[in-house]
């Protein structure tokens, strides 16, 4: 697969999500593939995190915590990520749908690279042009929904959009508490 190839199908995502999310499905791409799309996530995840703590002007008389360790980020990204593959899965099958874990993976995967690509646009909005980035952070909020639900859809074969929207608000209600949990609390 190539670069040209791979913006093809990021077109396709963000305007026809379903059948983007047929054709990664089709690659049926094996597990090392899986786990190092996986790590290379977490990997470009961490280092868009890390700029935005240390490329954003901080404003005067605002006080930042420090950041943390690399690593701790890396590694609550990618607990977070694998908890979402689960959520997606397990609910997903309660409702009814058919999905395996490969699929599911891929198909995260691939979001979690586009969402990356949008978290850097979103870095150098912020540099360059603050009050663009909330717009743009809204309209990828948006978009990230959308694909999300199709994605789901397609991967559990539920034939109806609110299925997906289910698996969304449980995955979300469990998924809370762990995230809240995971995030370092800073002092008042």
């Amino acid at each position: 697969m190539n670069i040209t190839m791979l913006g093809n199908l990021a077109v396709l995502t963000l305007f026809n999500p379903a059948s983007a999310a047929r054709e990664l499905l089709a690659m049926r791409l094996g597990r090392e593939a899986l786990w190092l799309g996986f790590c290379l996530a977490v990997v470009l995840n961490g280092l868009v995190q890390f700029g935005f703590e240390n490329l954003l002007p901080v404003p005067e008389g605002l006080e930042v915590a420090p950041p943390e360790p690399i690593f701790i980020s890396l590694i609550r990204s990618g607990v977070l990520m694998m908890f979402s593959v689960t959520a997606f899965l397990v609910v997903g099958r309660l409702l009814g749908g058919s999905a395996t874990f490969s699929e599911i993976m891929t198909l995260t995967i691939w979001l979690q690279f586009l969402q990356i690509i949008a978290m850097f646009i979103t870095l150098v909005l912020a540099i360059a042009i603050p009050f663009v980035m909330v717009l743009f952070l809204f309209a990828t909020a948006i978009v990230s929904l959308y694909v999300t639900l199709h994605f789901l859809n397609e991967a559990h074969k539920f034939g109806t959009l609110w299925k997906s929207v289910g698996v969304l608000l449980l995955s979300a209600l469990v998924a809370v508490p762990i995230i809240l949990a995971l995030t370092p609390s800073t002092p008042v």
